[in-house]
């Protein structure tokens, strides 16, 4: 039993209760739980504060990254624009290429090289003509969803026959055969002291026909390929001198450099060479009256020499007298 005495502050009064000890315990338990409840619903509205805060955290930085992608994606949207407007420009100038180089299927004209064409030429213009036409079929549907595949597709026939017209010019005996330029800054003069055709020979004043070209210049001056080829023929052949003959572009036409001085350094018959290689130098064996190159050019086709200046885009002085 406990017995609690309350006495008034002046002390006149004095009450005692007495208690039993179950009921101090439950006292005692009561407050305890009071407390920890209060200490629990504190913690709890504690957490609960927090989690909001890290919620609303999250809640922005999640907003500022929504931000960021509809930002990304408007650039990416804007490039894309970009990008798609230079395809649809790439591909109406592959078009207007096409048409130009009558290789679009519609009747767009004759080959840079005329009706004569070889029948690999017909024929990759024809295999070009088909692919592009194919391609116009579905030109509408094309415009709606134009990808770097499709312009692919499309460019793709103008890319081969680019590359197959390439290595046809690069086969056309198309330059001065006569390096004049030289890396020392120094460079030749040079003539042409007889044309292609029928003309007195110097020597044996007769008249002939001259099946090549002959081009005056200093002894020594580098020879070089006219065209891409293939070096079949060097050898010292009678009035010629020294001579080499190259075919060029599937045979089509050879070339002919006679009354040379001298080869290229480890020049040897099978040789590929480029436009422009130094295969000789120019000189004065053979029957010959000074230095110059005989320059000439067969047409295999045609089974005939012909005129080396219809072919010569680079440099045409006039004749020496």
């Amino acid at each position: 039993m406990y017995t609690i005495i309350l006495m008034s502050s002046r002390g006149n009064s004095v009450r005692q209760h007495t208690i039993g000890r179950g009921r101090v315990f439950f006292l005692c338990l009561v407050v305890f739980i009071v407390c920890l409840a209060a200490i629990g619903g504190i913690g709890y509205g504690l957490f609960q504060q927090r989690q909001s805060i890290n919620a609303e955290e999250k809640l922005q930085a999640n907003q500022e990254e929504i931000q960021q992608l509809r930002q990304a994606k408007l650039q990416i949207e804007s490039e894309l624009a970009i990008i798609n407007e230079e395809m649809k420009d790439i591909r109406h100038m592959a078009k207007t290429i096409q048409e130009a180089l009558g290789i679009f299927g519609q009747g767009g004209g004759n080959p840079p090289w005329g009706s004569e064409g070889t029948e690999e030429q017909t024929a990759d213009l024809q295999e070009n003509a088909e692919a592009t036409t194919d391609a116009a079929t579905h030109e509408d549907e094309m415009q709606k969803s134009l990808t770097p595949r499709i312009l692919k597709e499309e460019i793709l026939p103008l890319y081969n026959y680019t590359s197959t017209s390439e290595k046809q010019i690069d086969g056309y005996p198309s330059i001065l055969p006569v390096k004049l330029q030289q890396e020392n800054g120094e460079k030749f003069d040079f003539w042409y002291s007889s044309p292609f055709g029928w003309r007195t020979h110097p020597l044996t004043k007769k008249r002939e026909f001259h099946q090549g070209l002959d081009i005056k210049t200093r002894a020594g001056v580098p020879v070089v390929a006219a065209a891409d080829g293939t070096v079949v023929t060097i050898e010292t052949r009678g009035y010629f001198g020294k001579t080499i003959e190259i075919t060029h572009e599937g045979d089509q036409f050879k070339t002919l450099y006679a009354h040379l001085q001298g080869y290229a350094e480890n020049l040897k018959v099978g040789d590929k060479v480029m436009r422009g290689t130094i295969i000789g130098y120019v000189g004065n064996t053979g029957r010959s009256t000074g230095s110059h190159l005989h320059y000439g050019v067969y047409d295999t086709k045609k089974e005939e020499w012909v005129n080396p200046i219809n072919y010569i885009l680079d440099q045409q002085p006039t004749f020496s007298p």
